[in-house]
């Protein structure tokens, strides 16, 4: 079993980060390349702003570089433009999910007895003297 130790974030592990960021790694990939749980790089997030900073670099250089795929293989027929979707949406859901918009109009019948509120709410605040 490995012992966990306090995790350091280092300028040779921003430099590795940053390489596989463009090379269009995920995140997770990231983690796994710098030896760290998924655990850790959110608490490095909040704690760390050069961690964060770097990790959200890579994560731009990432998105960049499937962009990027998929602009130059416009054309290319032989380019499985369905699995750069599918890297692109994985990894970058908050910037290609779907939405769908659905208005919907609820009606509700309610009935008050507004005499027998009034009578509770004044009975309340005579018991409450």
């Amino acid at each position: 079993m490995a012992t966990i130790k306090k995790y350091k974030f280092s300028e040779a592990d921003a430099n590795i980060i940053l390489a596989m960021g463009q090379r269009g790694a995920s995140q997770k990939a990231m983690y796994a390349a710098i030896s760290i749980s998924r655990a850790t790089a959110m608490r490095l997030k909040k704690e760390d702003p050069y961690f964060a900073e770097t990790l959200d670099l890579a994560t731009v250089y990432a998105q960049a570089y499937w962009e990027n795929l998929m602009l130059e293989n416009i054309s290319n027929k032989s380019f499985n433009s369905r699995v750069a979707e599918i890297a692109l949406r994985g990894q970058f859901s908050e910037d290609y999910r779907e939405t769908r918009e659905q208005k919907v109009d609820v009606t509700a019948k309610v009935t008050i007895d507004f005499n027998k509120e009034v009578s509770d709410l004044i009975k309340a605040l005579n018991e409450a003297k």
